[in-house]
């Protein structure tokens, strides 16, 4: 039952680097990643409107941290009440330090083997092979395996490097001919050894953000980058910079948990299932140029957004789920080896 309209015009509050208050009862502290359209659609789609129907003030804090959230719980001193994680943490930390999230009759409502006894999916991505037209024009990429491949592409290679776990590894091993049925338990090895491949012109930003802008900025000739981030890039008038169709589509997710020790944890599910409605996750999608995490979701997308719809019909036997499982059981490892790598 949802909670009744008590305060029409509620406020919600925007926490902008100053400590957040736990609040009252008729509050939640709401922990996303910076500030920017992802963050930005989360506000219009699902906390502005919740705040109206439901009179529960929203603040929000971030940016997202494990470190932080588990310093919180082992503390006894939570002050989050809804954070938008990988998938993997939500997995690993599954009893410890999230709680489960019962989404009823919503269960049914996520892509299959995706929603998890504490994450509840609220943003898919797919690692997007792209290319600056203004460079490879009369021979553009059409195949993951370009990206590796300096002979015939020579040029500046990107990616995003801060976690390995968004399809940065996936993308190699499929790029290298591994069968997307076999890709799991990944070998990491195998992957690293591609993008050695391509080292000497390779880029490896620590944030998106960055990311982003030596695309924009002309620093780069051929990249490896999630779809949302693709969408941000050409909203900002970087259409040189064009979608390889047709290729592999590493798909990885975000998801909501309650942190454990929450005392709105209640209040803070009932935002979640509210988030997770078919009218909340296509605002969601359309704003942030998200794939949407409920299946029945129909969002609208821009022009600009239109090829990068991994759940287009077009990409149907192209989408590569991750396997979160694998990544909660090995991604401690997975991730110092990858950081070795990158300063080796």
């Amino acid at each position: 039952m949802r909670i009744p309209k008590v305060l029409s015009a509620a406020v919600l509050l925007l926490a902008t680097g100053c400590a957040v208050s736990e609040g009252g009862e008729n509050s939640l502290v709401f922990v996303s990643y910076g500030q920017g359209a992802y963050q930005a659609g989360q506000r219009s789609a699902w906390l502005n409107p919740y705040t109206a129907a439901t009179g529960t003030t929203v603040t929000i804090d971030g940016p997202s941290s494990t470190a932080k959230l588990k310093a919180m719980v082992e503390a006894g001193k939570v002050t989050w009440d809804v954070v938008d994680t990988e998938a993997s943490v939500a997995a690993q930390a599954c009893g410890t330090l999230v709680e489960p999230v019962d989404m009823g009759p919503l269960a049914a409502s996520f892509p299959e083997r995706t929603l998890t006894p504490c994450g509840v999916p609220d943003a898919f991505f797919g690692m997007t092979l792209m290319y600056n037209a203004d460079v490879y024009g009369a021979h553009p990429p059409t195949k993951l395996a370009d990206f590796f491949d300096p002979q015939r592409f020579p040029g500046r290679r990107i990616i995003y490097g801060g976690d390995p776990s968004v399809g940065t590894l996936e993308a190699a091993l499929l790029a290298d001919g591994v069968p997307a049925d076999r890709l799991y338990p990944l070998d990491v090895p195998r992957a690293l050894a591609v993008y050695d491949r391509v080292r000497p012109e390779l880029t490896i930003t620590s944030t998106y953000g960055d990311q982003q802008q030596r695309m924009a900025g002309g620093q780069a000739d051929i990249a490896l980058i999630v779809s949302a981030r693709a969408y941000s890039l050409l909203k900002t008038g970087a259409t040189q910079w064009k979608v390889v169709s047709g290729v592999p589509i590493p798909v990885t997710w975000d998801v909501l948990v309650v942190p454990k020790g929450s005392r709105r944890a209640e209040r803070a599910k009932d935002l979640i299932r509210y988030a997770s409605e078919p009218a909340r996750a296509a605002a969601f999608a359309e704003q942030a140029g998200i794939g949407p995490a409920n299946t029945a979701a129909k969002p609208v997308y821009p022009a600009a957004a239109r090829d990068l719809d991994i759940w287009g019909e077009d990409k149907e036997d192209l989408r590569v789920l991750s396997d979160v499982r694998w990544w909660a059981a090995n991604r401690i490892e997975v991730v110092k080896t990858w950081s070795d790598w990158m300063t080796g």
